[in-house]
């Protein structure tokens, strides 16, 4: 017994050599990139250095100019000059040479820690989002986290499964499952979940209005099935048009928490080597459809764009009124249950005008009130009630501003798709079609490879390990911080001295933004509809306090393992072209769709019943947007009462 546990422990001591190893090299080659000499120009400078090419050259240049041998005395000083230029050469090789060893081990530095300190920071935004949260909702949110594991032991699954359900009786069978999965004992698994239909089926209808995305998860767990590090994580929809709006705005509240994550894990991905495939369709051919293709496609790209943008506002403001609630009750002894950011913008723009009223009315009591009592007036008390009133009305006309421009793009759109409309019935299906196969005119599908090269991770690198260190977020430095509170110099808080803040969390994902967008054009559409398309590599298995090689290793290995799955792109791809571009897929290009890409056939069919020669007037307006008001009176008047009692 002994013997096997040695072997065991040799074994898991050899991987982890291994994964070293690998994230070592990988460290290596990023950090290197930049400095590395190319071998021809090292041959050609050492060639110039070694003497006998300047010479050679040198006396044939004289016979050519001179027609002529050169004399002894031209000898000699071509001799002096070589020895002496190779002397020179030799020396800036030597001081080339020390300086590039600095500076690439300055370099790998940076990358080591750039990439050590990213999963860190991902996990402190995942638990910056439970602050937000009740107690209650806090437990199953962390419980949705730990099922998404994929080497979750059976007693962890257990705890978060009951976390979840409150069912102990549940989170047992779970547990079972989750034993016979790891032999493969399927027929046992359908024992099990056939003997508890009834406990499953009660479950499952519990969980439907409290936390309806954690039953996917469960159904999975309950087929014995577990999360797939090649399929990678779901990501969210439009998180790089809120950053950019954030940016645009210069307003951080504009995006949230999960934004900072999503753009954590892109950017750590790309690093580790990820390749993320796009899928388009460009237009050869007549110059009058190919204007008109383009002017539709941009307006409709403009227009989801504002549709997104409408949403995000107001999220953005949910948000912040879930963030005051929580941080400044009134009433410590009353219960805020936060507003869910999934319920429809109708009802969150109506909950989020119930809040402005109450703030308003606030701040108007209270300023009356002093106005008539001689008790001594909390003047901060009423300046921090009137900036979070303040920020919630600038976030109000965001909203409405937002809504205002969806209306303007909803016209523009209509006009672009009236003029390819119009373009399409008067030329032949050959120019609109979708062609396979040679030939040079109509519309054709291009595929491409979003990635970065190794000269673009190490200057990402270096860019962000800037930021890293200029606002102490580096591993030393939250270091020092966790020691310092361990030690209670600082005041206990809710959230430790050693973790991001939320405006730094923002401002993170904002620089990573930015560094991203010279390499793979992040603001464009199509780069966008492409990382919405595909799955984020899957972090959760890579740990806090892990190597900087460890986590690297595990990086790029999840990156080349992620499979290349064009299938959803390909269908998003059809629908555009089919219902908003009148084209009309054949039968050669369902065939091609589905072979080439794994698209779905009967998706593909249901998607051509789209008729492309019927008349029709298209809406793209498919949900009546809210209605958004002007801001109210009230509201500008409660901020008037308030700014006579402050001044």
């Amino acid at each position: 017994m002994d013997f096997f546990k040695l072997k065991k422990a040799q074994s898991n001591s050899t991987t982890k050599v291994s994964i070293q190893r690998e994230g070592n090299r990988q460290i290596k080659q990023i950090s290197e990139a930049v400095s590395t000499v190319p071998w021809g120009i090292s041959m050609l400078s050492l060639a110039w250095t070694a003497g006998p090419v300047t010479l050679f050259a040198a006396q044939i240049s004289y016979l050519l100019g001179y027609n002529k041998a050169p004399t002894q005395e031209n000898l000699i000083f071509f001799f002096v000059y070589t020895v002496i230029t190779g002397i020179a050469g030799i020396v800036a090789q030597i001081t080339y040479k020390l300086t590039r060893g600095r500076k690439v081990e300055n370099q790998k530095q940076q990358v080591s820690m750039v990439l050590e300190q990213l999963p860190e920071l991902r996990w402190q935004v995942l638990d910056l989002h439970t602050h937000q949260l009740t107690p209650e909702q806090r437990t199953r949110y962390v419980a949705k986290i730990l099922l998404q594991k994929v080497d979750l032991d059976p007693e962890s699954l257990k705890q978060a499964v009951f976390d979840l359900t409150s069912n102990k009786a549940f989170a047992r069978l779970l547990s079972q499952i989750e034993i016979y999965r790891q032999v493969g004992m399927d027929r046992r698994i359908d024992d099990l979940t056939e003997a508890h239909h009834e406990l499953i089926t009660n479950v499952i209808i519990g969980l439907e209005d409290i936390e309806p995305d954690a039953i996917p998860m469960l159904r999975m767990r309950l087929q014995g099935d577990s999360p797939d590090q090649k399929t990678g994580m779901p990501r969210h929809e439009n998180f790089i048009e809120r950053v950019f709006s954030a940016i645009e705005e210069e307003n951080d509240l504009l995006m949230n928490d999960e934004d900072v994550e999503e753009m954590i894990v892109l950017v750590f991905e790309l690093l580790c080597g990820r390749k993320i495939p796009t899928l388009t369709f460009s237009y050869s051919g007549r110059w009058e459809l190919a204007s008109a293709l383009d002017r539709l496609e941009t307006e409709r790209s403009k227009y989801r764009i504002a549709q997104a943008t409408g949403l995000s506002r107001i999220r953005s403001l949910t948000s912040y009124i879930n963030n005051v609630k929580q941080e400044y009750i009134e009433a410590p002894h009353e219960e805020h249950t936060p507003m869910s950011l999934s319920q429809s913008a109708d009802l969150l723009v109506e909950q989020a005008e119930l809040f402005l009223d109450k703030q308003a009315e606030l701040l108007t009591d209270y300023c009356a009130q002093s106005r008539k009592s001689s008790n001594k007036v909390d003047k901060e008390w009423v300046k921090h009630q009137s900036e979070i009133l303040s920020t919630s009305i600038q976030l109000w006309k965001e909203i409405r501003k937002a809504y205002s421009q969806l209306g303007k793009q909803h016209e523009l759109l209509l006009k672009a798709s009236d003029r390819w409309d119009k373009y399409i019935r008067n030329y032949s299906d050959n120019d609109t079609q979708l062609q396979l196969g040679k030939g040079n005119k109509g519309l054709r599908i291009k595929e491409n490879i979003i990635e970065l090269d190794a000269k673009a991770k190490a200057e990402i690198c270096a860019t962000l390990a800037n930021f890293l260190s200029k606002n102490k977020l580096t591993p030393e430095d939250q270091n020092k911080a966790r020691q310092t509170w361990l030690r209670g110099r600082v005041t206990k808080t809710t959230l430790h001295e050693d973790h991001i803040t939320p405006e730094l969390a923002k401002q993170l994902a904002i620089e990573i933004a930015l560094v991203l967008e010279p390499y793979i054009h992040l603001s464009r559409p199509e780069i966008q509809r492409a990382i919405y398309s595909t799955h984020g590599s899957y972090m959760n298995d890579i740990e806090p306090g892990m190597s900087a090689a460890t986590k690297i290793a595990m990086g790029s290995a999840m990156a080349d393992e992620k499979r290349k799955d064009l299938s959803i792109a390909a269908e998003r791809l059809a629908l555009a072209l089919v219902k908003h571009y009148q084209v009309n897929l054949e039968e050669k290009a369902i065939a091609f769709l589905r072979d080439t890409y794994q698209a779905r056939e009967s998706r593909l069919n249901l998607i051509n019943q789209y008729s492309a020669s019927r008349e029709r007037k298209i809406s793209y307006l498919s949900l009546r947007p809210p209605v958004v008001a002007a801001p109210k009176r009230s509201w500008y008047t409660a901020l008037i009462d308030a700014r006579r009692i402050v001044n």
